[in-house]
């Protein structure tokens, strides 16, 4: 297993698309925190720090692209099928699969987070350095950890079914927008049809819903419920993707 870990995230270290998309997130945080540095009256400097300079949005978008063709790009290639030559189980493979891409998407953050930091200190100095605003910051930072966690989950069960990238990739992200957006109707569903507050699309809301308690109103779920359906179905997600994979032909 450790092996297997050790070459994924070779691989990931030295792939080129992942070595330029590191320098763009800076420069993207960059320009975003010059912009509200001299424009703050269309965009404020206390709303760009508070959501890390937005360098969330790539990270997002490169997570669902990774996490939707981890395993077509190497069906294509033919890689899987060695790997899987080599005496390791399906679980073995998939897991460090996993594990590479959580361990990819969590050194994006905090690469991020630094940039942000380091932007707050150089342009943003006249921004009071009381706690209320580094508990927005902070809880900014769980509520989009948390729902782009839960988003993977669904998104590498989506890995597991196709073996072409291309539609992986854009039932990835358009699956995203679909779901944020049904989310949001949802709320209207929920005071109606008690039971709907169960579905997987709720528990979406656990990062919100710590950031802002007065949402269990639309919710319908206190925190502590909210946050076991949300591992259960974290888990429900991640055990149908290994057993997608075990079905299907590499």
């Amino acid at each position: 297993m450790f092996t297997l870990l050790r070459q994924e995230s070779y691989q990931v270290v030295h792939h080129r698309s992942i070595q330029l998309f590191i320098p763009f997130i800076a420069i993207l945080q960059l320009a975003i925190a010059e912009y509200a540095h001299y424009q703050p009256q269309l965009l404020t400097p206390h709303d760009v720090f508070t959501n890390n300079d937005y360098g969330f949005i790539p990270i997002l978008f490169l997570a669902l692209i990774i996490g939707s063709t981890y395993l077509t790009n190497e069906r294509q290639n033919g890689t899987l099928r060695a790997l899987l030559y080599r005496n390791y189980s399906r679980t073995q493979v998939l897991v460090s699969k996993w594990l590479t891409i959580f361990g990819l998407i969590v050194g994006l953050y905090g690469f991020s987070t630094l940039v942000s930091l380091t932007l707050k200190f150089s342009l943003f100095k006249h921004l009071a350095n009381r706690g209320s605003i580094w508990l927005t910051w902070a809880l900014n930072m769980l509520s989009t950890g948390l729902t782009l966690l839960f988003l993977m989950s669904i998104v590498l069960l989506l890995g597991t079914l196709f073996t072409s990238s291309t539609p992986a990739i854009m039932t990835g992200i358009i699956g995203y927008f679909i779901v944020t957006i049904f989310n949001q109707l949802c709320f209207y569903l929920y005071a109606k049809v008690s039971w709907l507050k169960w579905n997987p699309l709720n528990m979406i809301n656990l990062g919100d819903q710590i950031q802002t308690p007065r949402l269990q109103q639309l919710t319908g779920l206190d925190l502590p419920t909210l946050a076991i359906g949300y591992i259960i179905y974290l888990l429900f997600f991640l055990a149908l993707a290994n057993y997608s994979f075990h079905t299907r032909n590499v």
